[in-house]
């Protein structure tokens, strides 16, 4: 039954919110709130940015638990409801997601009239209209509902395609929205799943494993897409595609899996870029006290959802284009700033400091965003306590009682520009006749054009087709004359002339799109292919990307000519680069030696990117399936200049040629002895005598004497020179890329005089000669005797390496390697931890721990502000369990990473000291000591360096800290976080 509040409280209330309850910018920030609050209340502290009104259109009881909506061309919202977040129904129960259709019918911006259209869901998670109804992503599947009888409910339930992973209920396929290319997208929701057509009993298995989702909703082919996004999926006016994830607000899918497809050869490093900073390079600003799981995350994006490119009209022009991605761990919608990059973008905040929307109030959880009929930029409020998978919380949280705190409320917000009008009247676009809809394309509000766009294709009517084809050359807006271009191929009627309109533009956008349909259509009309090569040299980057991937794969000297011409002019974008491997094709090793042969070496050293470039090309020309390639690659390199600035580009390529060369089953020796060009084989000679005398010249740089050990290491003669720089190098990093290079040598020699010396080595050493020990089983043999022999101890080894010798192929290797770690815990440690597993069972208080934590830890050990960081970070303890807290405090020498172990120095005057090494120069090294102090040595004032094999923490601390002292000594390192009282835990965090 329909619910119609016209009168009494809560239109009042909401109402009245409306008209004063609009945030203009300034308004200063407030101390963070618990909440809940009302929905006007909480609408009084929201902190907008300068020339904005937000303003409340949807509440509880019309909306609960929202996380997404969409406006069908009539102007009803529909409204998703995940009523069963996090958990699910309980067995026996029925699902509770819910899908709603919301009106204004009296046009003063609030919905006041809510119809429940269908309910017993499970966990829906986005809509879609389409011919009437709408296409759902809900348990793992894809369905279309419809209410055929108009009454407001649904009658008519199908379901598409199913397959969909269904493991978490924030992890699900999610998001369909309908593209320029008149196809569905879907964001999978980073769990994969194996996708059938449910409808065809022989339909074909699509595997989703890190890819997304596409169908056409009216032929029903469907294909997997490079991905992969979590909750979120966008478009900007071109069809760029944009999805986020958690720690990634917002990423473009620059190639798509299609694209790859055509060159089987090739496996570009990634197909997605992060246009805004990721991970621990983001920041985000709240106001709130924004509580992370894990600490170390604190003002950086944690739940990133929801983002959007903003196109519509109700906002001031400078936010046309925006990348909007909402956080509701901060409680918080941020905003990045994008700029064309190549063939991608790049993004930056607004303003440092500043989000875009934020509010002090903790229950705020903005989880979607979306586009309205009326221009205006939507903001989807879950309204929670908490918004968190128990799946992905530590266990004192995952029974924590607020979890479900909020099941009763929802908000959803408009955000336009201050001076917007109060009234509108909602578009009735199903009532425009076919032939009309056309002018809808040039519309300003991107909503207004892409629902026309779908309406044209949802009727299939021709009789449009005449406005859509004045559009293509008289269309007043770039974006307009691409929309008409993509209607009339979804109509079947895009003739070649359209298309070479497109490709003579005056605006690169539409000539980028005018490619790709160019490209589709190819085979129907020849004339295309000679368009697309005139725009090889374009001047827009985007242009040329796709014509690169157009041409792809290349078929003759033409197209690579042009192919060679792009990457050229676009030595610098590694998109464009990747976009020319792809189209190579089996034409690589042309195209390699076209490019080698116009590069501009010149009188001036080669670029970064220049080198870029030529290692990506000499790795796919040595892979080249023709005959001969080999000799080819290498006459190549050898004949680009000899002169001080191009050799250090020569020995980059023959070094990234020596490393290739073991695919096709050879090395750079053994084709050298084959060879029958002497003046080849002494030009090579010549470069390996260079790159020695670079490698073993300690005035040159790190980097160049790195560059010279990686080509050296294809010489055989030159070992000796590697050996040496293995063994006894000061520079580090060069020591460290000999002993990799040495690695991959079967020769025993240098590894005994290594594992001899390990007590001397520095961690990074320490771990290269471990890492190359295990690479190889005579090598592991000699360091498991070393192990036996105490030259080396077992905590020594970081966690990985043990984890590499415990799972070894080699099962006597790996019954050997089990006993000799199972023997290196002391009795007395074993017998100590056996004792104070009595601690694991008291009841226990944080607090009475805190003062225990600074007394015993604090000198190395920092927790929130307790302490100095000399120790391993152990601040972040949500992944460890008590029984593992204690042990890492009563065995403290079990396990150690590297770059915590205890070092012993002699000074040449006699003075010992103790500490870890916090830098290691090719002159000096610093030693850091407990409560933070550090003391610098230069390498000649030192007599001996020696590891202690043992960390910095001292054993026998159960001396100093009883059992239950012990038990709340742990509590606090787990609980620290919850001491301010404002996270409730569950029974398992007490």
């Amino acid at each position: 039954m329909a619910v119609v509040v016209r009168r009494g409280r809560v239109l009042v209330t909401i109402f009245a919110t409306v008209l004063i309850g609009s945030i203009l910018c300034g308004q200063d920030a407030s101390s963070p709130i618990a909440g809940p609050l009302s929905p006007q209340d909480s609408l009084s502290h929201f902190k907008l940015l300068d020339g904005l009104r937000m303003e409340l259109v949807a509440s509880e009881p019309q909306v609960i638990d929202p996380v997404a909506i969409c406006f069908d061309e009539n102007g009803r919202m529909w409204v998703v409801e995940m009523r069963d977040y996090p958990h699910g129904p309980a067995e026996g129960e029925d699902p509770r997601s819910v899908i709603k259709t919301l009106e204004d019918r009296d046009g003063d911006g609030v919905f006041e009239h809510v119809q429940v259209f269908a309910d017993k869901l499970l966990f829906v998670t986005g809509v879609q209209p389409w011919r009437g109804g709408v296409i759902v992503t809900m348990a793992g599947e894809v369905a279309y509902m419809k209410d055929a009888d108009g009454d407001g409910r649904v009658d008519v339930r199908e379901t598409w395609y199913k397959g969909f992973a269904q493991e978490n209920s924030q992890l699900r396929a999610n998001h369909p929205k309908f593209g320029l290319d008149n196809h569905i997208y879907i964001s999978n929701g980073l769990r994969g799943g194996s996708v059938v057509d449910a409808r065809k009993p022989d339909s074909k298995v699509v595997e989703l494993n890190g890819k997304d989702f596409r169908f056409d909703p009216t032929s029903f082919e469907f294909e997997a897409l490079t991905g992969v996004g979590q909750f979120g999926l966008t478009f900007d006016d071109y069809g760029n595609r944009f999805v986020c994830s958690n720690r990634n607000p917002l990423k473009h899918i620059v190639l798509e899996d299609r694209d790859i497809a055509r060159n089987p050869s090739y496996a570009p490093p990634t197909a997605v870029h992060d246009v805004a900073a990721a991970g621990e390079d983001s920041r985000i600003y709240p106001i709130s006290r924004a509580w992370t799981t894990s600490n170390l995350h604190a003002g950086q994006f944690t739940a990133a959802c929801g983002c959007l490119i903003f196109r519509g009209n109700a906002m001031p022009e400078r936010f046309y284009g925006n990348g909007f991605t909402c956080d509701p761990t901060g409680n918080l919608v941020h905003r990045e700033l994008l700029g064309a990059s190549g063939a991608t973008f790049t993004g930056r905040p607004d303003r440092e400091g500043v989000e875009f929307l934020a509010s002090p109030d903790e229950w705020f959880r903005p989880v979607n965003l979306a586009h309205g009929p009326d221009g205006a930029l939507y903001v989807v409020d879950m309204y929670r306590a908490v918004i968190e998978h128990p799946q992905f919380m530590p266990d004192e949280l995952k029974q924590r009682p607020d979890l479900a705190l909020g099941t009763d409320r929802g908000r959803i917000y408009r955000i336009t520009a201050q001076a917007k009008p109060d009234q509108f009247r909602w578009p009735q676009l199903g009532d425009v006749p076919s032939n009309s809809l056309p002018t809808l394309l040039e519309h300003p509000n991107s909503w207004q054009r892409e629902t026309a766009a779908r309406l044209l294709y949802e009727r299939q009517d021709k009789s449009a087709v005449e406005g859509l084809s004045r559009l293509i050359t008289s269309g007043n807006i770039p974006a307009a004359r691409v929309h008409a271009l993509w209607a009339l191929d979804g109509l079947g009627s895009l003739s070649a002339e359209q298309i070479q309109a497109a490709l003579h533009d005056e605006e690169p956008a539409v000539r980028a799109q005018g490619v790709v349909l160019a490209a589709a259509h190819m085979n129907e009309s020849p004339s295309l292919r000679t368009a697309i090569l005139k725009l090889a040299d374009d001047d827009f980057a985007p242009v040329r990307f796709q014509v690169a991937l157009a041409l792809a794969p290349v078929q003759d000297a033409e197209e690579v000519a042009a192919l060679r011409v792009i990457v050229l002019a676009d030595a610098r974008d590694v998109w464009a680069r990747r976009a020319a491997a792809i189209a190579s094709g089996e034409r690589t090793l042309e195209l390699f030696e076209g490019i080698v042969s116009q590069l501009p070496w010149g009188g001036r050293a080669a670029k970064p990117d220049e080198i870029d470039l030529i290692r990506e090309f000499v790795t796919l020309a040595t892979a080249s399936k023709e005959d001969g390639a080999e000799s080819r690659v290498l006459t190549a390199i050898l004949d680009l200049p000899s002169n001080e600035h191009a050799d250090r580009l020569r020995q980059i390529a023959l070094q990234t040629f020596a490393e290739a060369l073991p695919r096709r089953r050879t090395n750079l020796a053994a084709l050298l002895k084959a060879t029958e060009d002497k003046t080849q084989v002494e030009a090579v000679r010549a470069m390996f005598a260079k790159a020695g005398g670079v490698a073993s010249d300690t005035s040159a740089s790190a980097a160049d004497r790195i560059e010279a050990v990686k080509l050296l290491a294809s010489d055989e003669n030159n070992q000796e020179t590697m050996v040496a720089l293995a063994l006894a190098e000061p520079v580090q990093s060069v020591r460290v890329q000999a002993i990799d290079e040495l690695s991959r040598s079967s020769d025993p020699m240098p590894w005994q005089e290594l594992l001899a010396k390990f007590a001397g080595h520095s961690p990074s050493i320490r771990r290269a000669v471990i890492n190359a020990a295990l690479a190889n089983e005579a090598r592991t043999t000699m360091l498991l005797d070393a192990i036996e022999a105490n030259h080396i101890k077992v905590a020594e080894l970081e966690t990985a390496q043990v984890g590499r010798l415990l799972k070894h192929r080699n099962s006597e290797l790996r019954e050997r390697a089990g006993k000799l770690l199972a023997a290196a815990i002391p009795e007395d440690r074993k017998k100590v931890l056996e004792d104070y597993q009595v601690v694991l069972k008291m009841d226990a208080d944080p607090k009475r721990g805190q003062p225990i934590f600074k007394k015993n830890c604090a000198t190395c050990h920092r927790i929130g502000e307790i302490g100095v960081n000399v120790a391993p970070d152990i601040s972040d303890s949500r992944t460890k369990q008590p029984a593992q807290i204690l042990a890492d405090v009563l065995q403290p020498n079990r396990a150690i990473d590297n770059n915590y172990i205890s070092y012993s120095v002699i000074t040449v005057d006699g003075q010992a000291l103790t500490g870890i090494i916090a830098s290691d120069t090719a002159t000096s090294i610093t030693l850091r000591q407990p409560e933070d102090k550090t003391v610098t040595l230069l390498r000649s004032d030192i007599e001996e360096m020696r590891s202690n094999g043992i960390s910095l923490m001292p054993e026998g601390l159960e001396k100093t800290i009883p059992p239950q002292d012990m038990a709340d000594l742990i509590s606090f390192i787990k609980n620290w976080r919850y001491l301010d009282g404002r996270t409730p835990l569950g029974e398992s965090g007490d």
